[in-house]
């Protein structure tokens, strides 16, 4: 496996990131706002391709492109955190989609904002909750579970 692939599994382009999560931002207002569904099913695919498949996503190529558009240089960053970001986001963005398919408005509204306020933390603070919960939650638990396989000294 040549470094490029390696790279390309491994890590992921920080532009590319917070673009997409300004697209999932204003994808998630518009939902709200309006009370359709549609938008917010739009992200759950979209965070399905990206979080479960290795799929093309469509807002990370209109992403590839913006970055194309204004030749921004890679910025790279480790991908695992970011796919576990892109996980909870399809958790919200289908509990989003639900509760306006079935018109539970307060449900709606409050997914609504959890995922609208970590897609602008992340596109305008290079915040990522996701990312902070991953380290938290995630590495810890790798660690001690790498513990309990390895084999006593002899």
């Amino acid at each position: 496996m040549s470094k490029k692939d390696v790279a390309r599994l491994y890590y992921i382009d920080e532009h590319i990131v917070r673009i997409i999560a300004a697209e999932v931002l204003a994808l998630t207002v518009l939902a709200v706002v309006t009370g359709s569904y549609i938008p917010a099913v739009l992200l759950v695919l979209d965070f399905a391709a990206r979080a479960f498949t290795g799929m093309p996503s469509l807002l990370a190529a209109l992403a590839r492109a913006v970055v194309a558009l204004l030749q921004l240089d890679p910025r790279p960053v480790f991908a695992a955190p970011k796919k576990f970001a892109a996980i909870l986001g399809f958790v919200f963005s289908a509990f989003l989609a639900v509760f306006l398919f079935l018109d539970y408005t307060f449900a709606a509204v409050t997914a609504g904002v959890i995922l609208a306020v970590c897609a602008l933390l992340e596109s305008v603070f290079r915040i990522c909750l996701g990312c902070y919960i991953y380290n938290w939650i995630v590495v810890p638990l790798v660690h001690r579970r790498s513990r309990w396989k390895k084999e006593p000294i002899r």
